[in-house]
């Protein structure tokens, strides 16, 4: 079984998780953390810590929302847990590639990173150019 937890500082990851299920449904296994203004990251790490200790989900995968950000850092050290994989600069294809993905994670963590970068398409050098589009990413 696995478990997606989308960490942000914000409501990023909240928006995010609505999103995704907006366009493939209900997503059991799909939990939110956010740091709200005036709290402290290490809050967010013990919540997590507190459920790994709880849960039976083979692989949990964090999805952050910035390499370096409090939030990743605070919970970097979670991957110690042979479980736990942390990935840094989530965004709403990744998402749902990796919600849908029935894949282990050490086998779809490369393509989707890989697709997800590719996702991103700057909309008017395309426009200026569409048939040059595959050229340009």
């Amino acid at each position: 079984m696995r478990e997606i937890i989308l960490a942000s500082h914000g409501a990023l990851a909240s928006g995010m998780a609505d999103t995704a299920q907006m366009i493939i449904g209900d997503q059991p296994g799909l939990r939110v953390l956010s740091l709200q203004p005036g709290s402290h990251p290490d809050a967010l790490k013990r919540q997590i810590e507190y459920w790994l200790a709880e849960t039976s989900a083979d692989e949990v995968l964090i999805l952050t929302d910035l390499w370096g950000g409090s939030v990743n850092n605070a919970l970097l050290g979670l991957t110690q847990d042979p479980r736990v994989h942390i990935i840094a600069g989530m965004n709403l294809n990744l998402v749902l590639q990796l919600c849908l993905s029935p894949e282990p994670l050490a086998e779809v963590i490369p393509a989707a990173l890989k697709e997800a970068q590719q996702g991103m398409i700057y909309g008017n050098a395309v426009l200026a150019c569409p048939q040059a589009e595959d050229e340009l990413f």
